[in-house]
């Protein structure tokens, strides 16, 4: 059966993240929408507050919403919701030192895209120094054939080049 191409054009490229001024200017289009601004920002910077105090732990979490004060917080999976009980206490005392009046934080197991999962972190780039590089050739060389051996070799070959 022949694969048919998709009968739409997407509004942007795959992977493309909408821009936080397109959002705020989708969302001003509209008096109904305009009425959801200010509850938008507000979970926007309580999301910037939480990962700025749990930078590791809260990468793939989402700030839903203040319920009664309650913060209700989306996490990816039972380990992960595991780990962020432990530190519950500290997330709490430092959302309310940031004027945040909370009684208490609830979490919500939410399976989440791969995308959403994902840190958006740059990856860093390590260079290996030159001498490095001539000891992992001298130790390739020194070896017998075997996928070790394989391996420094690629990594040499990458290096050098």
């Amino acid at each position: 059966m022949a694969k048919h191409p998709p009968n739409f054009t997407p509004a942007r490229r795959p992977g493309q993240a909408p821009k936080t001024r397109e959002v705020f200017e989708f969302l001003q289009s509209s008096d109904k929408l305009s009425a959801l601004l200010p509850a938008a920002q507000r979970v926007g910077q309580l999301q910037a507050d939480c990962e700025q105090l749990l930078p590791t732990l809260f990468a793939n979490c989402r700030a839903l919403q203040i319920r009664e004060n309650q913060l209700q917080v989306a996490v990816p999976n039972a380990a992960l919701a595991t780990r962020l009980r432990q530190v519950l206490p500290k997330l709490q005392e430092g959302l309310r030192e940031k004027g945040w009046a909370l009684d208490g934080i609830k979490l919500k197991v939410q399976p989440m895209s791969a995308d959403a999962q994902r840190p958006q972190r740059q990856q860093e780039i390590h260079e290996l120094p030159r001498n490095a590089v001539n000891s992992f050739a001298e130790l390739a060389t020194a070896m017998d054939q075997g996928p070790l051996r394989d391996a420094l070799m690629a990594l040499v070959s990458r290096r050098k080049a």
